[in-house]
């Protein structure tokens, strides 16, 4: 499932459709054509594992789950799921999920690392008051709290942060939450360039590795999210 740098990644390929009127809509999985024909496209933006796509009266939604994704004036032999057509140009989705939302729907940005108004206080306050007994390894992948942090993110800014996956979230000190949630949103942000290039898992330190150094990276699948973890035992303090 594409995380939230793919997201924003996908964002910076779509933006140069950003003022352009759909002449037609179309998709086995799109009932909202009739509603998006003739619309003009206003904006392109990203919020977690979500592409936003802003039509000015409402904002369609669209989710890649684990097997979506899009083709810009091309086809694939099977049909798309949710098409858009400006002219001659098009822009197939594939095998995705889309909903249509009202303009004033609450994203809050205070939780989203690419944002501006992004507040990291505000994220280890939440993490603090609903998740203290909690597993960290587990709570990363809590959408309601990190935002399009997937379990590529979520291995590598552990290892990063030196912390052990099954740490229980108040057993952590305040300055190594502080500096959890800094690599979270300086790592999110490189990763950006690194998938572009596509080098992003290929360059990670413990993503499905099986040594970093001369250090074993330990494998297993974390009991209650069922993600595979990868630890450096040696490097990773549990708290």
């Amino acid at each position: 499932m594409p995380e939230g740098p793919t997201i924003v990644v996908f964002k910076k390929r779509l933006e140069k459709f950003e003022g352009k009127k759909v002449t037609e809509s179309d998709g086995y999985n799109n009932p909202f054509a009739e509603e998006i024909s003739g619309k003009k496209l206003i904006s392109v933006e990203s919020y977690g594992k979500l592409l936003l796509l802003d039509f000015k009266d409402f904002l369609i939604t669209v989710h890649f789950g684990l097997f979506g994704s899009f083709l810009i004036n091309e086809t694939k032999k099977v049909n798309a799921s949710f098409s858009l057509f400006f002219g001659d140009d098009f822009i197939n989705f594939y095998v995705v999920k889309i909903k249509k939302i009202e303009k004033d729907h609450d994203f809050d940005q205070e939780l989203n690392v690419f944002s501006k108004k992004y507040k990291l206080e505000k994220t280890q306050k939440l993490l603090l008051e609903k998740y203290a007994d909690k597993k960290i390894g587990d709570v990363l992948l809590n959408q309601d709290v990190f935002p399009g942090l997937g379990n590529i993110i979520r291995n590598e800014v552990l290892f990063l942060s030196k912390i052990h996956p099954e740490s229980t979230v108040d057993k952590i000190p305040s300055k190594k939450i502080k500096e959890l949630l800094q690599i979270i949103k300086e790592f999110s942000k490189a990763s950006v360039e690194l998938i572009e290039q596509k080098i992003w898992k290929s360059s990670s330190s413990v993503y499905k590795k099986k040594e970093w150094e001369d250090k074993e990276v330990l494998e297993y699948v974390a009991p209650k999210i069922k993600r595979k973890t990868y630890v450096v035992e040696k490097v990773q303090k549990l708290y």
